[in-house]
């Protein structure tokens, strides 16, 4: 298997703990060749990536972060998210050209299973495959795609190094990004979904990329919340919860804090601190949650409210109110690029 992290220094600890995870569940893999797209990770944290990978007796190679900058000739706004998230877009060109698929994978993630039934997969004639985003029409319209498209998560993306470079999508990656730039909502997942072809996207078991915001709310919820009738079915939902294969921690309004911040109270937060205490980040204290006093209020609120109310509301901010302010911010990029 070949696995790919994209990491900066802040977040080097998570992508350690994701690996080790990872090297754990997969000791039967014959092999397993990881790569970390480096955002000037420091020296130190480089040394323990690599012990870990070295205790696995498993190949870690780093690969340097374009200079999104030089690509397209923009400073972009990536507000909460890193730009090295965008790095991950160019996947096909910075691997070794032995590299014939890729599987990257969200450094705020632990692996609880093998990924070998994953890694088989069939990509051809696909650019990527991933997991469905729960999310309504006016997001893909935004992004240009058609009403029902599949609208794949960028939180752990199969890629199809082939079929990336023999059609040269990189260049209309970097294209896309010059277009739309900052005003993108979701960074490289908005590239990937706006720019490839939907007969060329592959959707994956859901097991294989569980967010958070599936622990904390039932199936009809979800769907409620994110405005959405083009999801996984019930059955699938509820068996990716049982038994997911990757858990990612992603930011959860019905929540507050994630599991490296006192506090969190993440179904998974336990298996996330065990593989932390097998790490080498084993002393580093939980971080506090340094929120501020009216971001910790609302939060409170939000725990408070029960869900015959606060899904609507949540529905009308999460499947109208941000959308709309997304168009509104892609419109205003793209006339400028004119």
């Amino acid at each position: 298997m070949d696995i790919l992290y994209s990491s900066s220094d802040s977040y080097a600890f998570l992508t350690g703990i994701s690996m080790l995870s990872l090297l754990e569940n997969n000791k039967k893999c014959q092999e397993i060749h990881i790569y970390i797209m480096d955002n000037a990770i420091s020296k130190d944290n480089k040394e323990k990536l690599k012990q870990i990978a070295a205790d696995y007796s498993r190949d870690l190679l780093f690969i340097p972060m374009p200079d999104m900058k030089n690509l397209t000739g923009q400073d972009i706004d990536t507000r909460r998210w890193n730009i090295s998230t965008f790095g991950r877009l160019y996947m096909a060109s910075l691997l070794p050209e032995t590299v014939h698929k890729v599987l990257n994978i969200d450094c705020d993630t632990i692996i609880l299973d093998s990924l070998e039934q994953l890694w088989d997969t069939d990509l051809t004639g696909k650019v990527f495959g991933g997991m469905l985003e729960c999310i309504n029409d006016r997001y893909r319209h935004n992004v240009g795609m058609k009403s029902g498209e599949k609208y794949l998560n960028g939180g752990v993306v199969f890629l199809n190094c082939e079929e990336v470079r023999r059609n040269y999508y990189e260049r209309r990656f970097t294209d896309y990004i010059r277009k739309y730039g900052s005003s993108l909502a979701y960074l490289d997942q908005d590239v990937l979904n706006g720019v490839v072809e939907a007969a060329k996207k592959l959707q994956l078991p859901l097991r294989y990329n569980v967010l958070s915001i599936y622990f904390y709310a039932t199936y009809k919820q979800v769907l409620k919340i994110r405005g959405s009738d083009n999801f996984y079915s019930a059955a699938e939902y509820e068996t990716a919860k049982a038994k997911p294969g990757l858990v990612h921690f992603t930011t959860c309004f019905l929540d507050g804090v994630r599991p490296w911040i006192e506090g969190n109270k993440h179904p998974y937060l336990d298996e996330f601190l065990e593989y932390k205490a097998m790490s080498p980040w084993a002393n580093m204290s939980i971080q506090k949650d340094n929120r501020k006093p009216i971001i910790k209020l609302r939060s409170k609120l939000i725990k408070m409210t029960p869900r015959v109310i606060l899904c609507p509301l949540a529905s009308i901010l999460h499947s109208v109110i941000i959308p709309n302010q997304n168009r509104r911010r892609m419109e205003k990029m793209r006339k400028q690029q004119l």
